[in-house]
C-alpha cells in the first residue's frame, strides 16, 4: 500500500506527538520537524507508509537516545490487563478470541487519540462492541481451514496493550496442538511490542519468542532479522496483527492472515470498509 495525501498529515502529527515527549527543547522538536518536512517532500510519493514512518520514529530515537511512549505502552498493558479479566470469561470461541485481538488493535499510537483507551471503561466498551459487531471483512472460514492443516504457525505482533489481549488466541491455538513463534520487534519504535514486553506480559508461555526486526513497522524482506529468515520461510502459516503488517507484506507470500482494525481511512478506503472496522484478510 502507497501513501496517500492524509498519510502526509498523519505522520507530522506523530513526529509532533513524539517529538513533544523525546525532546524537552523548543529547538530541538523545530530541527526535527523541519527534517521530517524535508523527509515527506524528498521520500513521500510511492513510500509505503509504515516504512516510512520507520524512517522518521527511528530518527526521533536515535536522536533523543528516549523511548516516547514508554509511560503509554506500560499504561496499555496495564489496563489491557484489567479488562482481559472482565471480557475473558465472555470469550467462548476461536472466532470470539480472533475478534478480541483485532478489536485490542486500536491500541495504536500512531493513530489520533490513541490516548483515550487509557481509561479501562473505554477499553472495555470497544472490545464488547467488536465482539457484537464482527468482521466487515471476514475469512475466517478459509483460514481456519488453512489453520487445521497447520502444525507452525509464525504469529507477528503488534502494539503492547494490544498483546495482551492476543493471548486470548494463542491459548486456543496451542489447545490445537499447533507450535507458535512468537514474534515482536528486538527494540522499540512507536509502541509497538519488543521482545521485553512480550515476556514480561506472559506471550513466551505459548511458543518459542523470536524478533523479526530491529525496530521497523511493518516488515519487508530486506528488513527481517537474520536468525528470522528461516522462521519466516519455513512457518505453515502466518498471523500478522496491525495495519503496518497489511501494508508491507499483502501479497508477498501465501497463508498470511492479516487481523487488522482499520484504524485510518487510508487502510480503511484500500479494503473496501469503514474506519474502525474489523478485518480478517487472508
Amino acid at each position: 500500500m502507497e501513501t496517500t495525501y492524509i498519510c502526509a498529515e498523519c505522520l507530522v502529527r506523530q513526529a509532533r506527538e513524539a517529538c513533544e515527549s523525546a525532546f524537552e527543547e523548543w529547538e530541538s522538536r523545530y530541527e526535527t520537524i523541519l527534517w521530517v518536512v524535508d523527509k515527506l517532500q524528498n521520500s513521500f510519493q510511492g513510500a509505503t507508509p509504515a516504512l516510512l514512518g520507520t524512517d522518521i520514529h527511528r530518527m526521533i530515537k536515535n536522536a533523543s537516545g528516549r523511548d516516547p511512549y514508554l509511560e503509554f505502552k506500560r499504561k496499555s498493558n496495564g489496563i489491557a490487563r484489567q479488562v482481559l479479566q472482565e471480557i475473558s470469561p465472555e470469550v467462548k470461541t476461536l472466532k470470539e478470541a480472533i475478534l478480541v485481538s483485532i478489536t485490542g488493535n486500536a491500541m495504536d499510537a500512531a493513530i489520533a487519540g490513541y490516548t483515550d483507551f487509557e481509561a479501562s471503561e473505554n477499553l472495555l466498551q470497544l472490545i464488547r462492541q467488536g465482539l457484537k459487531t464482527g468482521l466487515a471483512i471476514d475469512e475466517s472460514k478459509k483460514f481456519e481451514e488453512v489453520l487445521h492443516e497447520a502444525d507452525s504457525v509464525l504469529f507477528l505482533t503488534d502494539n503492547c496493550g494490544e498483546i495482551v489481549f492476543d493471548t486470548l488466541l494463542l491459548r486456543r491455538l496451542v489447545e490445537m496442538g499447533k507450535t507458535l513463534v512468537i514474534s515482536p520487534k528486538e527494540e522499540f519504535i512507536l509502541n509497538d511490542a519488543t521482545v521485553e514486553d512480550v515476556i514480561e506480559m506472559g506471550l513466551d508461555e505459548y511458543g518459542v519468542v523470536i524478533p523479526h526486526t530491529r525496530d521497523c513497522m511493518g516488515l519487508t524482506l530486506q528488513t527481517m532479522a537474520e536468525g528470522f529468515i528461516d522462521v519466516w520461510d519455513n512457518s505453515d502459516l502466518i498471523i500478522a496483527k496491525g495495519m503496518s503488517y497489511y501494508q508491507s507484506l499483502f501479497g508477498v507470500r501465501e497463508n498470511i492472515a492479516f487481523l487488522l482494525r482499520a484504524n485510518c481511512e487510508p487502510v480503511a478506503r484500500s479494503l473496501g470498509v469503514k474506519k474502525g472496522d474489523n478485518v480478517l484478510l487472508f
